[in-house]
């Protein structure tokens, strides 16, 4: 079986019985530090310049509102949001990218601050726009990861076009297979919020650096 950088993706059980279902806390905290012992997991994720990022059961919870005039919007997670602007600021670029042609993800990305050309909506090929992006921004596989929940999103790793595919907890089980990482948490549940933490602490470059420091400790 190849090698994966799975790390401790066995913690997908948590929600069954390891832990109980709302111990976020220690759940996390167990995921954080075995990513963190883990030396190839941490190299990839220190060289990371580039987040693509797929929306719906990534950033949401997959659900929609549907109305008599069709598709209505999404939740979003604050607490993902509030990690886009660190991220940017740490000098990674954030791409939101979407199988679905949807307003409400450009609505999000501008919220966010994420330029409209960097939100791609209705895009069914995603190993093409990955590329495109890399291109634009100077940028290798090495240097890219994606975060994502769905077959488009695996396509992307299969094209060896990143150095992490990433997905949430609630991921379909074969697109879970796929993953170099798994977070212990649903989409749009914090999920991106957790893994950007972990990218951020890594890359010594988190704002809460110091509070990080003392809990893993304790």
């Amino acid at each position: 079986m190849k090698n994966k950088l799975y790390a401790f993706a066995l913690f997908i059980t948590f929600s069954k019985g390891l832990y109980p279902v709302n111990d976020h806390k220690t759940v996390d905290t167990t995921w954080f530090k075995e990513c963190l012992k883990n030396t190839p997991l941490v190299q990839k994720i220190n060289d990371i310049k580039l987040i693509v990022c797929d929306v719906d059961g990534s950033l949401t919870n997959a659900g929609i509102y549907v109305t008599n005039e069709g598709e209505g919007g999404r939740i979003f997670s604050i607490q993902d949001g509030y990690i886009f602007r660190p991220l940017m600021n740490a000098g990674i670029t954030l791409s939101l990218m979407s199988g679905k042609n949807n307003t409400s993800t450009l609505q999000r990305g501008r919220m966010l601050g994420v330029p409209d050309d960097l939100c791609i909506v209705g895009m069914l090929d995603k190993p093409p726009a990955t590329k495109q992006l890399q291109e634009r921004f100077n940028l290798t596989p090495q240097q890219t990861i994606i975060f994502g929940d769905d077959f488009l999103d695996v396509r992307v790793k299969q094209e060896n076009l990143v150095s992490l595919f990433v997905c949430p907890n609630d991921a379909p089980f074969y697109i879970q297979a796929y993953a170099d990482l798994i977070v212990p948490r649903g989409g749009g549940e914090s999920a991106f919020r957790l893994f950007a933490d972990l990218v951020l602490y890594v890359q010594q470059k988190h704002f809460a650096q110091d509070l990080i420091d003392t809990s893993l400790r304790s």
